[in-house]
């Protein structure tokens, strides 16, 4: 069994990241020792859990102890795939059906703070089963929404920022090739996306080439002064920094001359500001 890591630390330069990537490892569950293996993963990967897998308790329970954070990867219909995950949802189901399903898959992981699509090039770009899901969501938990983006036509995104949800979409996918040097190249431009726009998500699957790329990966990043952190922290408001206020300068001569009073102009005009003694001025005694 892998030793579990220690979180590493925030890389900083100046005291402030660069920028942010979150990485989502899906299909977890399947594999109980892929699964360990990726829990052993250094820093804040965010664990996406198939509802009703082998091993599915089991890790997204060993995950939250270990303050990893815990997806549900819900799975959709696809188009041109038949076989579909145990739960997956179909385009022919009827509302009360569906909305059944998505329930029990909510109830069995509790540890979920957020649900991502899995599979789903059908379902995603279905727009009413889209806002069914996105009515469950809002009107029964707090869970965020991550598009995985398997399909160009998704309207899932727009479907759950319509509702109000916290929700991203899937910037690069690592491991589409099963080629470690594929798969490092995929790793290079995640975080040229977060260098440049200051941040980025990617999707992984527990697959033995994925898993080393990462090992090997993951500790360089404080280095390029990007952070590891969990998907719900690129959905955290960022402050607002505003500038400091400006020391208040003297005021220059002409302005205060403009509030001088009568007194302080006849001194200047006389030419009296020579004398060491203090001008005093007397007002004419009224007649009694």
């Amino acid at each position: 069994m892998p030793v579990i890591a220690q979180e590493a630390a925030s890389p900083v330069v100046g005291e402030t990241p660069l920028a942010q990537v979150a990485i989502i490892i899906d299909d977890l569950g399947l594999r109980l020792e892929q699964d360990l293996r990726v829990l052993a993963l250094p820093g804040a990967i965010t664990n996406s859990v198939l509802p009703r897998a082998t091993h599915t308790h089991r890790i997204a329970a060993l995950a939250k102890r270990l303050n990893k954070e815990v997806m549900i990867h819900l799975p959709m219909e696809s188009v041109g795939y038949g076989q579909l995950d145990a739960g997956g949802l179909t385009t022919d189901m009827s509302h009360d059906m569906f909305k059944s399903m998505v329930e029990s898959h909510i109830a069995a992981l509790p540890e979920a703070v957020g649900i991502n699509n899995h599979m789903g090039s059908l379902l995603t770009a279905d727009s009413e089963r889209m806002r069914w899901l996105m009515d469950i969501i809002t009107h029964q938990t707090s869970l965020y929404f991550v598009d995985s983006r398997t399909s160009v036509n998704s309207v899932a995104l727009y479907r759950a920022r319509d509702n109000g949800i916290p929700s991203l979409s899937r910037d690069i996918f690592l491991d589409n090739e099963l080629d470690e040097a594929k798969i490092e190249r995929q790793f290079d431009a995640l975080i040229d996306v977060a260098q440049r726009r200051g941040k980025a998500i990617a999707i992984g699957h527990p697959n033995r080439e994925t898993i080393a790329v990462l090992e090997r990966r993951l500790p360089t990043l404080a280095k390029l002064g990007v952070e590891l952190v969990p998907v719900s922290e690129l959905l955290r408001p960022k402050p607002i920094k505003l500038p400091l206020p400006r020391q208040a300068e003297p005021l220059s001569e002409p302005v205060r001359m403009a509030k001088r009073d009568a007194y302080e102009e006849f001194i200047l005009q006389s030419g009296m500001l020579g004398l060491r003694k203090p001008v005093r001025f007397f007002q004419r005694d009224k007649l009694e």
